[in-house]
């Protein structure tokens, strides 16, 4: 039954968060977080999966981990794009322990070398094997150069050892050398804002700002500015995000998210209807775009995307289109 499952699965989640991109890794925002032991992780939150259709697929962890997991690293043990996912998502799920001998093998077979090293050296980090993550992350730069994902992931070793001034440097030198890599630059915030206050964090994003091609900083910037009720200022820095088309396929739904929950939803409309495409952006800032022409009544519009949307294959968000398919029908007879 499992492996008949895990053939259909269009994707598997145990919470909203999904496998990161190639290039962004994990990185918790603080040493302090505290890290599940073994006992907990194993008799933890079931496993939740969809199929296809957007059906839930419940699975006990003992079950998921003996039935799905491992033959699953063992399947694909030989192809390094389908092995990182495994290795990703059974990370997100807290399997760290199964995962060393499958990040060896990545490690070993990947021919993207910073996601070979990086994977490693998260795993072994997952692990508690500080020293061994912090080898195999400068061997990474050694191969590759100091990248911003890799430098990011040795700063989260360096913090876990104690030395965060040392950490915070590490981690200063990932954000000016990837300054859009969202793990690194929302936890060197993170940092500035604990430490020295709002003002700090806000001259903390105006400086990523400056940086050269940098558009995440802009929307964290612009949020900001919708928390403290300027909305003026915040739609002109998404206006000037999305003029520069610099951004990645998640920060549409950034910024309608962001938009949605404070209620400005003719700007949903403005700013990402002309330029979201179904199969190449997240389907959050379709859900997001649809929302706010349920909101506004705008029920043309709203069966327009729905059926630009129905053409790519979505799965877990399949249920939510159709309960706008519900939404926009009785609309359309009232």
């Amino acid at each position: 039954m499992f492996k008949r499952l895990l053939s259909v699965f269009n994707s598997h989640k145990s919470s909203d968060q999904t496998a990161p991109e190639p290039a962004a890794t994990p990185v918790k925002p603080s040493a302090s977080t505290p890290v599940p032991t073994p006992a907990e992780v194993e008799e933890g939150e079931p496993i939740t999966a969809y199929d296809a259709q957007g059906r839930q697929v419940v699975v006990p962890r003992n079950e998921w981990r003996e039935k799905v997991l491992l033959p699953s690293i063992a399947e694909k043990a030989n192809d390094p794009d389908a092995l990182y996912n495994v290795i990703m998502t059974a990370l997100n799920d807290g399997f760290a322990k199964d995962l060393v001998a499958a990040a060896e093998r990545l490690l070993a077979i990947d021919t993207i070398a910073e996601r070979g090293y990086t994977v490693h050296g998260i795993v072994l980090l997952e692990n508690g094997r500080l020293p061994e993550a912090e080898a195999t992350l400068k061997a990474g730069m050694q191969k590759v150069g100091a990248t911003g994902t890799l430098l990011t992931n040795l700063a989260k070793v360096v913090w876990e050892t104690g030395n965060e001034a040392a950490a915070k440097d590490i981690l200063w030198e990932a954000v000016q050398a990837a300054p859009n890599l969202e793990n690194g630059l929302m936890w060197w915030l993170a940092i500035e804002r604990e430490q020295h206050g709002d003002t700090a964090y806000v001259d903390a994003l105006h400086t990523v700002c400056a940086l050269p091609q940098t558009w995440r900083a802009q929307l964290v910037l612009a949020q900001y500015y919708l928390e403290q009720n300027q909305p003026e200022t915040a739609v002109s820095l998404y206006h000037k995000v999305l003029h520069a088309k610099l951004f990645d396929a998640s920060a549409l739904a950034s910024i309608s998210g962001a938009l949605g929950s404070h209620g400005h939803l003719t700007n949903i409309i403005e700013l990402i209807a002309p330029v979201y495409q179904p199969e190449r952006h997240d389907p959050m800032a379709g859900l997001n775009l649809l929302r706010a022409y349920q909101q506004l009544r705008r029920n043309k519009e709203g069966q327009a995307l729905l059926i630009k949307m129905q053409t790519v294959d979505l799965g877990p968000y399949q249920r939510y289109l159709d309960e706008f398919v519900r939404s926009f029908g009785e609309m359309r007879v009232a």
